[in-house]
């Protein structure tokens, strides 16, 4: 095996199950933290007010809402609901 240098040559290892529960650690608080800023939309609302709201929707936001809605479209077009 090739020998390699560290930054810190001083600094402890940490053993695989410090690894393990640093990254578990981490990845709990990456998921708290999309929460956090995961865009709210409170309903029920006039279907006019959501429509006037899809103009202040980013580019990201409206290929999200396409995804959802192609999906949800797909769902009901093989549920025989008679959607065309």
């Amino acid at each position: 095996m090739k020998s390699k240098s560290v930054h810190e040559p001083t600094a402890e290892v940490m053993s695989a199950a410090e690894v393990w529960e640093d990254a578990q650690q981490l990845a709990d608080v990456l998921r708290q933290n999309l929460w956090k800023t995961e865009p709210l939309v409170k309903l029920p609302i006039p279907l006019s007010v959501f429509l006037s709201l899809l103009d202040t929707f980013g580019r990201e936001e409206l290929i999200k809402l396409r995804q959802h809605v192609e999906a949800r479209l797909s769902v009901l077009s093989t549920s025989g609901s008679g959607l065309t």
